[in-house]
């Protein structure tokens, strides 16, 4: 399939101010993540590498109902006189939350093995039977709750003595490997940041070099309940690294550190539809960007780290949202630092990083959105162009153009047949403007008022989408 890329783009000044987003809290270090919104309790459960909230200690692991902070017992013994170490698995299981990272050995003076268990009262040892090395402590990073089983992946050897590379599934009372390969570039254990089932078969990513199908493939792979594969390849790039993965309108999006330059389809994310790699827009085009996160937010894909410009030039700052067909700003405010942990909790988008100014205002390590989104601005559609023997069976024909009062659109071709189309006209920022479902395939449209430029018409199909571009004198 060949794809359009009709793109525009408002040489505009960052517009949005601090107001757009508050402050929750008075943090002494920063939120590194992750945030869990967990259900059960209405509670949002943060894990960061701050000790203090203002005079409040918290020492790492901690909740968020609204209105206050809470430790969650004494919090972490690993924290020194300022910060404390990274957590980077935090789930609910049943009846108790799960919190893991490296070098994980106490909470609350409970001895651990990297995963701590937290019932609502204290803490105590989880889901024990891993272990990574002779003497290193073992750890958890991605999960994935599949039929009453947690399958989690991150950093160890060995699962109930078994061999499993770092990818396994609890079902409640013992740890079962899957037969993950070893890494093959250091011999040491993969390491595995994420874990999810697309389309029936288990997906795990992260920065690993295994020998599958008959070739080393780096950082992706899918198991069909038998066997592991490659996915489309490999990950190409020898500083390479998927940092996370989520579905998305039935499409497995990737993000993290890879570049086009050294072979792969996207620039820092990417998608997969189950046979082939497609990219995201044109990606994150900043050089030394880092994608680090995504989370779907009003349905829409947002995509979190350090980065300031998307697609071919798209002006953002640290945030930015796609629908599936284009890139937008978020809010258009202008962080000072990272984005690395992003949650929906309570209807409200909350954030957290290394930030300590949005817009040039103290706002620091966490908020909340608070704004709107009037200011946004967002490349134009990309969309799939027919193919040819499609494309000369059909046309929309736009008159006059260049347009002053009035435009007429008009659908010809045998492929329309006359069913109830949706046509719609989009600004130079990628901004619908006008939009009728039609049923005899020409609509006039009355351009009186509208600012002169450049506009995008688009139809779409059953069979594809359709787009012509028209100038308003």
């Amino acid at each position: 399939m060949r794809y359009t890329f009709l793109w525009a783009m408002c040489l505009a000044t960052y517009a949005g101010t601090a107001q757009n987003w508050q402050q929750v809290g008075d943090f002494n270090r920063f939120v590194s993540g992750p945030l869990y919104n967990d259900t059960t309790t209405g509670l949002l459960f943060i894990s960061g590498a701050n000790r203090f909230n203002g005079t409040d200690t918290l020492d790492g692991f901690f909740t968020w109902d609204g209105t206050e902070f809470v430790s969650l017992g004494k919090g972490r013994s690993d924290c020194g006189n300022v910060g404390c170490g990274p957590a980077l698995f935090l789930v609910r299981y049943n009846d108790d939350i799960y919190f893991s990272g490296p070098g994980l050995e106490k909470i609350d003076t409970v001895t651990l093995r990297g995963i701590g268990r937290w019932d609502g009262l204290q803490w105590s040892a989880g889901l024990l039977g891993l272990n990574e090395a002779v003497s290193a402590t073992p750890f958890l990073d991605g999960y994935y709750l599949h039929e009453g089983n947690l399958y989690a992946s991150g950093a160890f050897r060995t699962a109930n003595g078994d061999t499993c590379n770092s990818v396994a599934y609890w079902d409640g009372t013992k740890w079962t490997g899957l037969d993950f390969p070893g890494d093959g570039f250091s011999q040491s254990v993969p390491r595995v940041h994420n874990i999810l089932f697309y389309k029936g078969e288990l997906y795990v990513a992260g920065n690993f070099y295994v020998f599958l199908d008959g070739e080393w493939i780096a950082d992706i792979a899918r198991y069909d309940g038998s066997q592991w594969h490659a996915v489309g390849g490999s990950i190409k790039g020898g500083l390479a690294d998927i940092w996370d993965a989520i579905v998305y309108k039935d499409e497995l999006y990737v993000c993290g550190y890879f570049r086009k330059a050294d072979g792969n389809v996207g620039n820092k994310i990417m998608r997969w539809d189950g046979e082939q790699w497609k990219e995201v827009g044109e990606g994150v085009c900043s050089p030394s960007a880092s994608a680090r996160n995504m989370l779907i937010y009003n349905d829409k894909l947002l995509l979190g780290g350090i980065f300031d410009c998307v697609d071919n030039g798209l002006p953002v700052s640290n945030i930015a949202a796609w629908d599936g067909e284009r890139w937008c700003s978020f809010g258009n405010s202008v962080f000072d630092n990272s984005i690395s942990a992003m949650a929906k909790y309570q209807g409200t988008l909350y954030i957290g990083g290394g930030f300590t100014e949005i817009d040039g205002q103290p706002v620091k390590y966490f908020a909340k959105w608070v704004g709107d989104h009037s200011t946004d601005t967002c490349s134009a559609l990309v969309v799939a162009a027919p193919e040819p023997e499609q494309a000369a069976r059909y046309a929309l024909n736009i008159s006059p153009n260049p347009a002053h009062s009035i435009v007429t659109l008009a659908l010809e071709g045998e492929i329309w047949g006359g069913k109830s189309v949706r046509l719609s006209i989009f600004n130079a920022l990628g901004q619908e403007v006008w939009s009728a479902m039609s049923v005899s395939g020409r609509e006039k449209v009355s351009l009186v008022g509208w600012p002169t430029g450049v506009y995008v018409a688009r139809v779409e199909l059953e069979r594809g989408v359709r787009t012509e571009v028209f100038v308003k004198e």
